[in-house]
């Protein structure tokens, strides 16, 4: 049972608003670890949102372990770690755009430097170390899409195989300090880049820009290196404003009848 809620919701982006709510639930004990959170139906007509709203909600929470979603039986609560709250506070009380572009400004700062040093110090080894990163992203691109639990797979192997492709350009710089920098923003790099990946020919746009990225560093080019970078980060900047567009379009999720809902809830407790 739905019971106290938040009184007002800001104005974030909807999937935002989801994520807050379901938040809420487990920080106030509502719903404990091991127990079901209300399922996709019932949080779709509590909040008045869209079904994919709640689906990116509950996506964005398990990749942050917060949560772990079974067949047949739902998503289930975890016992929540630190590191697992504080980054879904993260998500949750910031606009997904204001994350994504503090995210993308900072990339920039770092990336834009670490690919013109990987492009001066990398070694054969390195390089063979990304070829194999983009043969199984082709890979992952070619994955069966055809059931939302195969979706599900194709997403989780694309995000992975991104990563691991921005840490083989950031090994390759041979700083330590280079590598554990891009692991500590990995998780909110994850979550803005699934998002992203679900929008018609992000994915393989992806692919080539990595693939100019590693060209650039195979030719020892720093500038070339540093330029194809650039340009893979405006197009995740373009493809985050995009993402953000399409939630506002959706629709913005009432304040008023959200809270004639959690009002109706606190009735029935």
């Amino acid at each position: 049972m739905l019971v106290e809620g938040i009184c007002l919701i800001r104005r974030q982006t909807i999937t935002a608003q989801v994520i807050t709510y379901i938040l809420d639930l487990i920080k106030k004990g509502q719903v404990k670890p091991g127990e079901r959170l209300p399922t996709e139906k019932h949080l779709t007509e509590e909040l008045k949102v869209s079904r994919t709203c709640v689906r990116e909600a509950i996506k964005s929470l398990e990749s942050l372990q917060l949560i772990c979603v079974r067949p047949k039986i739902g998503a289930i609560v975890l016992e929540p770690s630190p590191g697992a709250l504080l980054n879904a506070e993260y998500l949750s009380t910031s606009a997904f755009m204001q994350q994504a572009d503090s995210l993308i400004e900072f990339r920039k700062v770092l990336e834009l430097g670490l690919v013109a040093l990987a492009a001066e110090k990398a070694t054969e080894a390195d390089w063979t170390a990304m070829r194999e990163v983009l043969a199984e992203q082709e890979a992952a691109l070619g994955l069966d899409r055809s059931t939302p639990h195969a979706d599900l797979l194709f997403h989780d192997a694309l995000l992975k195989v991104n990563i691991r492709f921005h840490k083989a350009v950031a090994a390759a710089t041979r700083n330590p300090l280079a590598v554990m920098v891009l692991q500590a923003i990995s998780e909110p790099l994850v979550e803005v880049s699934r998002r992203t990946n679900e929008m018609p020919g992000v994915p393989e746009a992806g692919l080539r820009q990595h693939w100019a990225i590693y060209r650039a560093i195979r030719e020892n080019n720093p500038e070339k290196a540093r330029h194809a970078m650039r340009l893979h980060l405006q197009a995740a900047e373009r493809n985050a404003h995009s993402l953000e567009s399409k939630d506002e379009a959706e629709a913005a999720l009432p304040v008023t009848a959200v809270t004639t809902a959690y009002k109706n809830n606190e009735d029935s407790v």
